[in-house]
């Protein structure tokens, strides 16, 4: 009896297991949601999928996308690496014994995107070589330059994003910067033909104005430009007491003292290259100092009577016009020079300036200046205490710096065969176009006298030349 019972208990079991086994699994896997253009330090992801119930199993499945990588399979929360530019199918399965079921996500990178900050033409100007920028490499990639053409180019720190390159004179070149992360790459070109290299330390200044009185030490920043990868050394190679504070600064302090003209050079190296520059610097004293831009001639001037006064006489060459005319003094063909000498040298030319009359000193007169009125010269003798003490002032060595010279006078002849062209009173006195014209073509001259002092107002006609010295109200 107890035999027969075991056998039909057995019987049962196997029954049982049998039914079991062929029991369906409801399986409900949930991967969560998906992670589109991921950019972040690492290029990872934390996953949400859903954990597996209790006696099931989770595993995350890479399905499609190079280099992806689980921290944690079986973790529905794991961390999930991948690289950039890449998109990866995953899948979150559910399993039991051999029953298994599987939903899938997306999850993608952003691409490297290399970013150039350097711009650069077909050509760099007068140099042979150029400072690089490259935004930093970011989320755990890698940044490096690379010269892809052109012969013996070089870069000073090909790991940086902030370097130098530099070539040699007119090769072309081609260079790149390279983002790198894991088996990814992108890059940015740049390609540009060199120059020669040419030094430049900044613009001429010769009216450098500063707040500190005449008899002090005057202070200026210098504007050199230094090349990539270069070096460069100022030198003070004309003018009395300068100094330049650090002598391989482009932008080294510079001090001088007033109405001293400087002459410095700027040499720049790059490689073994080199080149220099030359730079003129004056800080305004009882003087400023203008330049024409026409031929960069350069003139003083000085603030009186709510102006400023050219303080040389001027020496533009002027084109001829229908009436206008100017000369050196002495320097026609059918000369009569009564006093004095021709003006021949280049310290003449300067000292002395031409003669012009009045449609030559009109036409001639530098934009932002014009032609003093009879009033301004009479203002300005009575800002100075009037006719009994403005002469002595006025004339070279005076107190106002205004420095009246005596450069004569011409009446020349317009084309008149039967005539001469007479120059006269060089040394004697000068004479000072005003802007006066009649209607008859009478012009008015101021006279100033080197024995006699001020010699009153000339009245001459068009064909009369004298000095010039514009003015122009004060900025």
């Amino acid at each position: 009896m107890k035999k027969v019972l075991f056998v039909s208990i057995l019987i049962l079991g196997v029954i049982y297991a049998c039914n079991k086994e062929d029991e369906v699994i409801d399986l409900q896997p949930d991967a969560g949601n998906s992670f589109l253009n991921v950019e972040n330090d690492g290029y990872f992801v934390t996953l949400n999928a859903s954990p597996a119930p209790a006696g099931q199993t989770g595993t995350w499945r890479l399905y499609n996308g190079e280099n992806g990588r689980f921290e944690d399979v079986h973790d529905p929360h794991t961390k999930f690496y991948g690289e950039p530019g890449e998109t990866y199918l995953l899948g979150w399965e559910l399993s039991v014994g051999d029953q298994y079921k599987a939903t899938t996500i997306n999850v993608s990178f952003k691409l490297l995107n290399p970013v150039l900050i350097t711009e650069v033409g077909d050509t760099i100007s007068d140099n042979i070589s150029l400072e690089l920028k490259a935004e930093a490499a970011k989320f755990g990639a890698k940044g490096h330059w690379e010269v892809m053409g052109g012969n013996n180019g070089k870069i000073v720190s090909p790991d940086s994003c902030v370097t130098a390159f530099i070539g040699n004179p007119h090769e072309p070149y081609t260079i790149r910067w390279v983002l790198t992360y894991g088996s990814k790459e992108a890059s940015k070109e740049l390609s540009f033909v060199t120059d020669s290299l040419r030094a430049n330390a900044g613009d001429d200044n010769l009216d450098i104005t500063t707040f500190s009185p005449v008899e002090d030490a005057k202070y200026y920043n210098l504007e050199g430009y230094l090349p990539a990868g270069g070096t460069g050394e100022w030198n003070i190679i004309g003018g009395d007491g300068a100094k330049v504070y650090m002598d391989d600064d482009p932008y080294s302090v510079f001090e001088g003292r007033a109405d001293t003209v400087y002459t410095l050079t700027w040499k720049v190296t790059v490689d073994q290259y080199q080149s220099v520059d030359t730079l003129k610097l004056r800080f305004r004293g009882k003087w400023g100092m203008w330049v024409d831009p026409r031929d960069n001639q350069a003139y003083r001037y000085v603030r009186l009577s709510k102006m400023e006064w050219m303080s040389d006489n001027f020496n533009y060459a002027a084109p001829w016009s229908q009436y206008g005319r100017n000369f050196y003094y002495g320097q026609t063909a059918r000369a009569n020079i009564i006093d004095g000498k021709p003006v021949e040298t280049e310290e003449e030319h300067k000292f002395y300036g031409r003669l012009y009359n009045y449609f030559g000193a009109h036409d001639a007169a530098p934009e932002g200046w014009r032609l003093p009125t009879r009033q301004d010269f009479m203002d300005l003798h009575v800002a100075l205490g009037g006719k009994f003490y403005f002469y002595e002032k006025v004339i070279i060595g005076g107190e106002t710096g205004l420095d009246i010279n005596f450069a004569g006078m011409l009446s020349y002849s317009n084309d008149r065969p039967e005539l001469r062209d007479n120059f006269y009173e060089q040394e004697i006195a000068g004479y000072y176009v005003t802007d006066y014209l009649s209607h008859d073509y009478k012009t008015i001259f101021v006279r100033y006298h080197k024995d006699g002092g001020f010699g009153g107002l000339a009245v001459s006609s068009f064909y009369s030349c004298g000095s010039v010295r514009y003015v122009r109200d004060i900025k």
